[in-house]
């Protein structure tokens, strides 16, 4: 049974240019590693504002069967963190890990 997971990482004082090439390296990073051809694996932005605090986030979400969905995603979220790390780029909050 295909299941998607989503998991969304935030950031406060990032640029549109600095998230879209962080979206593209992430997107490269998972070609690279070979993930499964019953997966589909999405990287996107998002705009979000909560409790006065506004930024721009990246969204991963993963479908395909469940088994190999969370490993996937911790791929990508240390891809994520990796760069963020190498680059100085401040990451708000990563939040958990959702599959339905």
């Amino acid at each position: 049974m295909s299941r998607t997971s989503c998991r969304e990482c935030y950031f406060i004082k990032a640029s549109v240019k600095n998230i879209d090439s962080l979206i593209e390296r992430v997107k490269s990073a998972i070609m690279e590693m070979g993930v499964p051809s019953e997966y589909s694996i999405d990287v996107y932005k998002n705009v979000y504002a909560c409790c006065g605090v506004g930024g721009i986030g990246v969204i991963v979400e993963c479908t395909g069967p469940k088994e190999k969905i969370r490993a996937i995603d911790l791929k990508a979220m240390s891809k994520i963190l990796e760069i963020c790390e190498k680059e100085g780029l401040e990451h708000h909050t990563l939040e958990p890990l959702e599959i339905t």
